[in-house]
């Protein structure tokens, strides 16, 4: 990489080579905007502004700084001009956003797995990541023929997870995480509300009206349904919300039956 001299990698099939360096400077605006995004960590109040001010002043070189930021070091980055309202004091931005980021301490494996931005693995990816290994120590042992034993996972996204945590740039990453207090692990006593969606597998696509990406993810699980990443035959029901992607024509082609997300709640007996 010409930025941070970090070896890049190249996938079977794609036109694109990648730094998977976590702390790449040309990258780590995006990386940490990714880090902290609703599907990710959801630290409340950490706008691209407050990103780039961080950054910008040197108090975040990788997300893992994140969770050492001081009340001082927030005031110190931003300024006036990054406030909401002229009434609101830099302090109070300050106090909002150290809350936030210690309420994301508590997110889940499969959250953090997703902020990393290890390529092509996404949040269902993530999720079933999480419910495999347990824990990221597991996942980082984790070889090529391991990870495509994982419904879901082929050869390139199982490399690109091999890769990134071989890399020593991103360990340093996971190190600072965990002794931030960082470091979740999957409940595999988690229980199911009922079995009603057994057997059954979804793929959710747009804005639903009340449940967000993750929430119909979990909700769909906990009544023992499957959620997918991509729409195949083997999809039961295309869970429809608002400005889907290409995965409504998919699911037409296919003869995948299209559902909202009351129909799918009638499903579940909910």
């Amino acid at each position: 990489c010409p930025a941070c001299g970090q070896p890049v990698e190249h996938f079977e099939g794609e036109v694109a080579w990648y730094c998977v360096n976590a702390a790449c400077p040309a990258q780590l605006v995006r990386n940490v905007e990714h880090f902290v995004s609703r599907g990710a960590m959801d630290i409340v109040g950490m706008g691209t502004k407050i990103v780039e001010k961080l950054i910008e002043a040197g108090k975040v070189k990788d997300v893992a700084d994140i969770f050492t930021l001081s009340r001082a070091d927030i005031l110190e980055s931003v300024t006036k001009k990054d406030r909401k309202t002229e009434k609101e004091p830099p302090g109070k931005i300050a106090d909002n956003l150290l809350s936030a980021i210690n309420t994301s301490k508590s997110q889940s494996l499969s959250r953090l797995i997703t902020a990393l931005g290890i390529h092509g693995v996404g949040e269902v990816s993530a999720g079933d990541l999480a419910s495999h290994f347990g824990n990221l120590d597991s996942l980082s042992k984790a070889g090529v023929d391991d990870l495509q034993q994982i419904e879901g996972i082929g050869p390139n996204i199982a490399e690109a997870i091999v890769d990134w945590f071989g890399r020593k740039a991103n360990q340093k990453v996971l190190e600072k995480l965990k002794k931030a207090g960082v470091n979740p692990t999957f409940n595999v006593q988690r229980s199911t509300l009922n079995d009603s969606l057994a057997g059954l597998a979804f793929v959710v696509t747009g804005t639903l009206p009340t449940l967000s990406r993750e929430g119909a993810k979990e909700f769909i699980e906990s009544n023992g349904g499957k959620v997918t990443d991509s729409v195949s035959k083997k999809t039961s029901y295309l869970v429809l919300g608002e400005n889907p992607g290409s995965k409504l024509e998919k699911a037409r082609s296919l003869g995948v039956k299209v559902i909202g997300e009351e129909e799918l709640k009638k499903l579940a007996g909910a």
